[in-house]
């Protein structure tokens, strides 16, 4: 007789159970005949679905109280658990599993200065300045105490002058497999770069994926707006992706001191849950949008929770990160140190 378990988090029937989201939740069954998947539903939703013998799966939720179950398959039948009362009690970022690819030190490499139009504002003139410094900041006493970052500049020349670094990895095929995105970095603004200077300062992920019907880009764009003091995100808004404001504020950064960021990201099926083939190939992944999780910011976690398509550029497959200096006004130096940046996913 088909009989399903779950392992994390430890839940009690007829109790409430406080966990902090996204909750890990693993879960196996036992059987005669081959498991062939499992469903997690969380108020009745489905939240996430595989075609595996077991289930390991991050779910973002929101705070407060929810009810959850799971339901495995075999060949012939299916059950499911119980029903489980949970409370949502705070946020946290993952800590991601062993077989996780990860990506280290990615400031140790040199970065691309974009001054092209396209990038936007009204001109575009930044440039990539030396990292060492003995002042502002001492850069022998960073994060990663490596004496290697990356060091960002804007010397506007109109008042939205806008300028993007990017770092883009050449394609490889374990890149398709990536559907939980743990995003980490330091930065440090100088005081000679004042906030009444800055429009916004952007930061962003990007996955481009070889789907059945093209190639699909995954933006995971965030920014925080120095006019609104507000962190934003790229979501659908009247038909069209644009910069939606979060709930996370106020989100101007000190300057004279090093900020801690790490993003937790996912891509998911087009109704909002993740859903884990088999196998990733194009035919079968159908991950075709995007999920912001949660961000931590100098130790702070909040959930995002934002959803939104994918679209289809003229890409190759590629992963990379970017950071983007706008300026609100002309004949201001905008600068950026960055340090100890990686990428983690599974």
């Amino acid at each position: 007789m088909l009989a399903v378990s779950i392992q994390s988090p430890h839940l009690v029937a007829g109790q409430v159970t406080n966990v902090v989201s996204p909750i890990h939740l693993q879960a196996t069954a036992e059987d005669k005949e081959m498991i062939t998947g499992y469903v997690v539903y969380v108020d009745g939703q489905n939240v996430y679905r595989n075609f595996s013998p077991s289930a390991d799966a991050w779910i973002a939720l929101p705070l407060g109280q929810h009810s959850l179950y799971v339901k495995a398959w075999d060949a012939q039948s299916n059950f499911t658990t119980a029903t489980y009362k949970i409370n949502v009690t705070g946020f946290a970022p993952p800590n991601p599993p062993a077989h996780a690819h990860r990506m280290l030190n990615i400031d140790n490499s040199a970065f691309t200065a974009d001054n092209n139009p396209d990038v936007g504002g009204d001109c575009n003139n930044g440039s990539i300045g030396g990292f060492a410094s003995n002042s502002d900041p001492n850069t022998r006493n960073t994060p990663a105490s490596d004496g290697s970052g990356q060091h960002f500049v804007l010397n506007s020349r109109c008042t939205y002058d806008d300028s993007l670094f990017y770092r883009k990895f050449p394609h490889d095929t374990k890149y398709a497999t990536a559907a939980n995105y743990l995003w980490d970095f330091w930065f440090y603004i100088p005081t000679t770069t004042k906030s009444n200077t800055i429009q916004a300062l952007e930061f962003d992920l990007f996955h481009a994926v070889q789907m059945e019907d093209g190639v699909h880009e995954f933006m995971f764009g965030t920014q925080c707006n120095y006019i609104k003091d507000r962190l934003q995100l790229w979501l659908p808004s009247n038909g069209n992706l644009s910069w939606v404001d979060s709930s996370v504020a106020p989100c101007r950064f000190s300057p004279g001191t090093w900020h801690h960021v790490t993003y937790f990201l996912q891509r998911v099926t087009s109704v909002g849950y993740q859903e884990i083939p088999k196998s990733f190939s194009p035919s079968s992944d159908n991950n075709t949008s995007t999920r912001f999780v949660t961000v931590t910011i100098d130790g702070k976690t909040s959930y995002l929770g934002g959803v939104a398509w994918s679209t289809k550029p003229n890409w190759s497959p590629t992963i990379g990160i970017q950071h983007q200096l706008d300026s609100s006004t002309p004949d201001a130096t905008l600068e950026e140190y960055v340090d100890a940046e990686s990428l983690i996913w599974w």
